[in-house]
This record gives C-alpha cells, sequence and structure tokens, in this order.
C-alpha cells in the first residue's frame, strides 16, 4: 500500500485585489514534516506546491491521482484564498487568478472533485484550509463510522470552516495571518502530539482527527466550524500512526520541518551501516559499489560507499559521509562512535520537536552540552602510561597485532616522535626505525595538498630549502637549480602573500608545500635534512645550489608537518616508517594519531563507557528554558550511544563491557564536537 500526498500552498498573488497570505508557506511545510515523518504520518511521498499557476497545480493533481492502484491511499491539501461567486460556485485561487475571473484562472472545485472521484485509490482525502471552503461539500451526506479495519477505505472532505464563514488565525482572519491557520495549526498538533488518537488505539483515523479539530478550533475560535464529510465510504480512513501515548498533551506545536525529517531518516539508514562496526566485535556491512556488493568493516570505507535505495536519503547520508571526514581528518579515529551520537541526538531531537521546542532554543541546549562535555573529558582524563600503549592501540584499529606493533613504535619514539605509514606489497605490518622530525605546524594553505581524502600534502624524495626571517624572492632562489621532478618543501619564519602566491604557480608544474616555523625548528630541520639556512640579509648565495636540503619523506597537515631524514642521517628524533599492507593502512593511522592524541591529551574508560559516564552526568543539568534543557538532555542521552552499540555488537550489556578499554581523551572530545557541529546542522535546517 502506498501513501502519497500533494500540498498546495499559495500565499503570494499576481492580483493586487488578493492579499498575501503569509500562512500558507508555514502551513504546507510543517503538514509535510507530520506527513513524512515515519513515526506519524508515515507518507511514502509528499510532494509540495508553493505559489504555481493553476494550469500547474491541475497537472499536479493529475499526477498524483491518475497512477495510483486499489490499496493506495491518496491526501491533497490545499491552503490559499477560496472564492465564491454569486452562484456559489467555488473556486480556489492559484498565484495567476484574477479575482474577477476565477473560471479561467482558479482552481473549480468541480476539477478537484471529478478528479478524486475518479481516483482508483480505496482512500482519498481532502484537506481544505480556506474561506468558504465549506462550500465544497454543500450536496453532500455525510457518512456514518463504523469500526476501522487495516486500511479504510472512501473518500473524505475536512475543511476549515463552512460555506460563509473565514477561516481564522488566531485572533485575525487569515487573510493577514502573520502565522499559521488556526486549522492547520490544530490538525498537526492532533498528528504530531497523538492527542487526536481518541480511542487510544495508537491510530489517527480521519473521524477522530476531525472531532479532535472541531473541538479546538470551536474552543478558540466559536465563530468558525469546521466541516467534515465522507463521501461514499462507511469506513474512516487511518491517516498517521499516533505520535505519542494517548492523552498526551503537546507543548505546543510540532516545530520541525520536511527537509529536517528527510535528513533525519536519511542519517538513520546511513548510520546503521556504519554503527555495527563499532568496538571489538564490530559487524561487517555489505554495500554496492558500482552494482556489486563488497564486503567493509571500516566506517570510512562504508561511508564512502553507502548510496541509499530511496534518493530522498541522500542528503542525509552525505551528513554521515561528512562527520565520519571531520573526525578522521581531525582526530584519526572515533568517526563510528561520531556518527553514533549524532543519529542518537537527531532522534531525540525530532522528539522534542515533535513536542513542540523550537529547533534555535534546543540548539543552544545542544552547544552548551557539548562544550560541558568537553570540559569533562578534560577533568575525567588520565595520563597516557607505558603500559596502556598496546591496549589503545589495538582499540583504535580494531587489530591485536597492529596494536602490538604501533605499541613498540609508540615506545620506541617517545610516544609523540614522528611516526609515519604508508603502503607496502608486504603481507604483514613491519616498520623500520629512522631519523625524523615533527613540527606543531602545519602547511601555509590547503591548496598545497595532495592527498585530498586525508588532507594531507605527501612528498617523497624532497628537496628542503631553509630560511629565516622573512621568504623573499622565491623565483630567484629556485632559479638555475637542479630540482628535476622531486618536489620542494620550504620551511620559513614569515611567508609574504606575494611569495605564497610564487609557490603556489610553482606547484602547478610540481608537488610544493610550504611551512612557517621559528627560527628554533628551522635549525633543528636542518640539523635532520642538511643544506643550509637562507639568510636574506646576507645577499646573493652563490653556493645556493648546495643550501638544499633533503627529506626522505614529508607530510604535512593542517596542525604539524613530520619529515624523515634520509637513511644516512645520525640527527633528530627517533622516527619510524611502518609500512603496512593495503587492506591494514588506514587501520594503522588510526591506531597511530590515537596514540598521538592520547600522549597529548591522556585517555578515558574506553568502550564508550566514558562517554555514557559523562552523558549521565550532563543528563543532571535542568538549567535553562524548557526548550534548552530538552536540547541538552537529547545531546546527553546520546553519549550513551557508543557504548550501548559496542554492547549490542558483541551481544553483551554495557555492564560487561571490559573496564580495562580506553580511549584517547583528545579522540573523544573531537567525537563530541564533531557530533555537535552535524546536530547543529541538521537544527538550522528550515
Amino acid at each position: 500500500m502506498g501513501r502519497h500526498a500533494l500540498l498546495v500552498a499559495t500565499g503570494e498573488y499576481e492580483d493586487v485585489r488578493l492579499s498575501r497570505l503569509r500562512a500558507p508557506e508555514q502551513d504546507v511545510e510543517r503538514l509535510a514534516a507530520v506527513l513524512e515523518d515515519p513515526d506519524v504520518g508515515g507518507f511514502t511521498t509528499v510532494e509540495v506546491l508553493r505559489d504555481r499557476a493553476d494550469h500547474e497545480i491541475r497537472r499536479a493533481v493529475e499526477d498524483v491521482l491518475a497512477p495510483r492502484e486499489a490499496d493506495d491511499l491518496v491526501l491533497l491539501y490545499f491552503s490559499c484564498h477560496g472564492l465564491t461567486t454569486a452562484a456559489r460556485r467555488l473556486y480556489f485561487a492559484a498565484s495567476n487568478t484574477l479575482q474577477d475571473r476565477p473560471a479561467g484562472t482558479a482552481i473549480p472545485r468541480s476539477f478537484l472533485n471529478e478528479q478524486l472521484e475518479d481516483c482508483r485509490a480505496s482512500g482519498r482525502i481532502l484537506l481544505l484550509d480556506c474561506c468558504f471552503s465549506g462550500a465544497f461539500v454543500e450536496g453532500f451526506k455525510a457518512g456514518a463510522t463504523s469500526v476501522l479495519d487495516d486500511v479504510g477505505a472512501g473518500y473524505v472532505v475536512m475543511t476549515a470552516s463552512n460555506a460563509y464563514e473565514y477561516a481564522f488565525e488566531q485572533d485575525s482572519l487569515s487573510l493577514d495571518a502573520p502565522l499559521a491557520s488556526l486549522f492547520t495549526d490544530v490538525l498537526i498538533e492532533g498528528l504530531a502530539s497523538g492527542a487526536a488518537d481518541l480511542d487510544g488505539d495508537g491510530w489517527i483515523d480521519v473521524d477522530e482527527l476531525f472531532k479532535y479539530a472541531q473541538g479546538e478550533v470551536r474552543g478558540r475560535r466559536p465563530d468558525q466550524t469546521p466541516q467534515y464529510f465522507a463521501h461514499g465510504s462507511s469506513q474512516p480512513l487511518r491517516i498517521a500512526r499516533a505520535g505519542g501515548a494517548s492523552g498526551r498533551r503537546p507543548r505546543g506545536t510540532a516545530s520541525y520541518t520536511s527537509g529536517q525529517l528527510l535528513v533525519a531518516r536519511g542519517f538513520r539508514a546511513a548510520a546503521e551501516p556504519v554503527c555495527r562496526t563499532l568496538g571489538p566485535m564490530g559487524r561487517r556491512a555489505v554495500v554496492f559499489v558500482d552494482r556489486r556488493p563488497v564486503e567493509l568493516a571500516d566506517a570510512s570505507a562504508i561511508a564512502d560507499a553507502f548510496r541509499p535505495d530511496d534518493p530522498r536519503d541522500s542528503l542525509g547520508a552525505e551528513y554521515v559521509r561528512d562527520l565520519v571526514r571531520d573526525v578522521r581528518r581531525e582526530a584519526g579515529d572515533g568517526a563510528a562512535s561520531a556518527v553514533a551520537v549524532a543519529r542518537g541526538a537527531i532522534g531525540g531531537l525530532v522528539d522534542a520537536m515533535r513536542d513542540g521546542h523550537h529547533p534555535v532554543a534546543l540548539l543552544r541546549g545542544v552547544t552548551a552540552a557539548a562544550a560541558r562535555a568537553a570540559e569533562l573529558i578534560t577533568s575525567a582524563s588520565r595520563p597516557l602510561e607505558p603500559a596502556d600503549l598496546p591496549a589503545l592501540a589495538t582499540a583504535a584499529s580494531g587489530d591485536e597485532a597492529i596494536g602490538e606493533v604501533v605499541g613498540v613504535v609508540a615506545a620506541t619514539t617517545r610516544w609523540r616522535g614522528p611516526v609515519l605509514v604508508e603502503e607496502s606489497t608486504r603481507f604483514k605490518v613491519e616498520f623500520e626505525i629512522r631519523r625524523g622530525l615533527r613540527l606543531d605546524r602545519g602547511y601555509a594553505s590547503s591548496d598545497f595538498v595532495t592527498d585530498t581524502a586525508g588532507r594531507t600534502a605527501d612528498l617523497d624524495d624532497a628537496w628542503v630549502l631553509l630560511a629565516a626571517g622573512r621568504l623573499t624572492d622565491v623565483d630567484r632562489l629556485t632559479d638555475g637549480l637542479a630540482l628535476g621532478e622531486r618536489p620542494l618543501l620550504v620551511v620559513c619564519e614569515v611567508l609574504p602573500h606575494a611569495e605564497l602566491a610564487r609557490l603556489l604557480r610553482m606547484g602547478e608544474t610540481r608537488d610544493v608545500v610550504a611551512v612557517t616555523a621559528d627560527l628554533d625548528a628551522v635549525e633543528r630541520l636542518q640539523a635532520v635534512v642538511g643544506g643550509a639556512i637562507h639568510y636574506p640579509y646576507r645577499g646573493n648565495d652563490p653556493t645556493l645550489k648546495s643550501s638544499l636540503g633533503r627529506a626522505a619523506k614529508a607530510v604535512v597537515t593542517e596542525r604539524d608537518t613530520v619529515v624523515l631524514a634520509p637513511p644516512t642521517s645520525t640527527d633528530g628524533d627517533p622516527a619510524a616508517l611502518i609500512r603496512a599492507p593495503a587492506g591494514d593502512v588506514d587501520k594503522v593511522r588510526r591506531a597511530v594519531r590515537a596514540v598521538d592524541s592520547a600522549s597529548r591529551d591522556g585517555v578515558i574508560r574506553g568502550g564508550g563507557v566514558g562517554l555514557a559516564e559523562l552523558g549521565a552526568l550532563l543528563a543532571r543539568d535542568t538549567t535553562g528554558t524548557p526548550a534548552e534543557t530538552a536540547g541538552r538532555h537529547a545531546f546527553a542521552a546520546a553519549l550513551s550511544e557508543p557504548a550501548r552499540r559496542i554492547a549490542e555488537n558483541a551481544a553483551l550489556t554495557v555492564a560487561d563491557l571490559d573496564p580495562a578499554l580506553l580511549d584517547s581523551a583528545g579522540v573523544a572530545r573531537t567525537v563530541v564536537t564533531a557530533a555537535a557541529h552535524t546536530t547543529s546542522r541538521f537544527l538550522l535546517i528550515h
């Protein structure tokens, strides 16, 4: 059974005699969100037309009604000016409607009625929110209702007013409405909150929805009388699942938009296979790449390869890809945990918006919770101990053998020493201890990036140009040098914009990277790579050709630069070059990044348990407005999602998780901040 809706909203009119309506645009957006919500309307398709001409509306009506089958349900909704003639004929205004010529420029009542009567769908619902809308059903006979079956059948019309009344918006006519119309507002409230489930069976049928709407509208505006006619049917139609327990009253009208629900649904679909990879017993996912099934266990690979079956889920899936890439770039590990946190937060925030909380107020609560969680992670962390290294590396890579290798490397290079990872054709992970140097400065421009996925600039067997003070006249410094095809790494104290531009132009023909660092770092690097430091105030150096240093390998990120010296060098810090098979390269890099982060920021309880404990602390905070509290609690509850999924994947309970597991505090902070950023992005969708 398919459930299909067409929502028509017209608030802008070419004819100045038809005043602008502000309500339709808001009405249609909010109603679309409720109908698309899988926990409420669950409609298969919801098409929205805003401010269209009459011929476009007619075509859209035919397109949604004509292909329907007998077991389908279809819903039409109109929010616009209602026009009646002296002969009591009703028309629905389009953007091009002329007030005194509605027959040729508006949608006649007869057209909609005939189309609905001819439609093969067993369930047909027409909702009219406009003045004089009750004129649509003049001459109809209201049908009796009976016990509801699984689907229901018939042709039902529900109108905001009778044939002679205006449709009101709270205390003003809908002609001047600055907000949503009263009738649609009440419908959305009843559907989203479940308050319209009058018999408490978990479903809202059109008979219940009308009784709820009629009571609410009449209670607020005694001079507005909604109308209801079940034409050619004795069975009411199920329009939605109840959005909450029977009798539950919302704090306000549901505030989410259809765009937010689309993102939430797509995010949930793409997040599920990623979350299955969490923990030492993480599952594998099968995704289709070029129409072929591929078995993947890496969160980044799954996110990149995942393509939803339903194209409407594409934007939410893109949110997951962006989140995974951001976390991998920032921390190297924790991407799946961040997806789990964001998935839980988005679900909780949809519930909060279903209760009527404004998304911007919820955003303030999420932001406050994330900031506080970052503080708590810092206070809860402890320093990394040598004995922690293999366990931490194993947890990050998901491979005990890799964990042992990275643990040995980290101990040899004193944890924060320079470590680089490259792909090998061999069948196991190997490493070689060399000499090198790490600088806590990254590239001067992202345009130097050579690996766009990893956001790094990778140079093999590169020349190194070192300069003290202000770099000047790059063209002269490199002119006539036998640079060959080797890449060039430039490290200087000050890089003027003009010289940066020249280096970027040079990068069109070879790999070039520029890094700025203080003189002490430049001098330490000279001891590793050789060559001479160029001092611009000493004038033209005739021995310039021999002043370039050499680096066996250099990898530059946004934050740091790692340089490996040639094999013959004896200067510099202990460094390591790890070679791994193609399938293990990402695992090794995650482990190295996790150890590096933990060496700086310490460690917290792993397996997601540390985050869950912080979430429990955050949940005790009830300061701020109700909406801010709801946002804070939604994010706090989501922090327990990684532990829950790790335990679920291992067929355990959270209480059974190994208390010896460790996570890098820096990675945990990245998980929190990245998930909060994605959640904030979701809340700001209109």
